[in-house]
């Protein structure tokens, strides 16, 4: 099976207590694994498109702000929620989601996997 991963840097702000006087930055990287699901050519430009559609109006910004992730803005629930956003703009454009992982830190990874490869 032939897949497409490509890679989303998200620059970021937030608190981890909703405090605006504790906000700090982030460059989270976040990986996309990808087929597929009928047998038309697909481009990463398709791909890329789809994810700046979903990750560009947080670009910048502090998450504490945005009701998605008003309490909770851990790298877990970043992913949670980042996860379901994707996979489905990635479905409504003929793509097969098959893994999903976002990061802080190259040795902080948060993973969600669909399909093994």
């Amino acid at each position: 099976m032939k897949y497409h991963r490509l890679k989303y840097r998200l620059c970021m702000q937030h608190s981890f207590d909703g405090k605006i006087e504790h906000k700090h930055q982030h460059l989270i990287e976040i990986e996309i694994v990808a087929r597929q699901m009928e047998e038309d050519f697909l481009e990463f430009a398709s791909m890329n498109s789809i994810l700046e559609e979903v990750f560009g109006p947080y670009q910048y910004k502090y998450l504490n702000e945005y009701p998605e992730f008003e309490g909770d803005t851990s790298i877990e629930h970043l992913g949670e929620v980042f996860y379901g956003k994707v996979k489905h703009a990635l479905e409504e454009q003929h793509w097969k989601f098959a893994r999903f992982e976002i990061s802080e830190t190259p040795l902080r990874i948060y993973a969600i996997v669909e399909e093994t490869f």
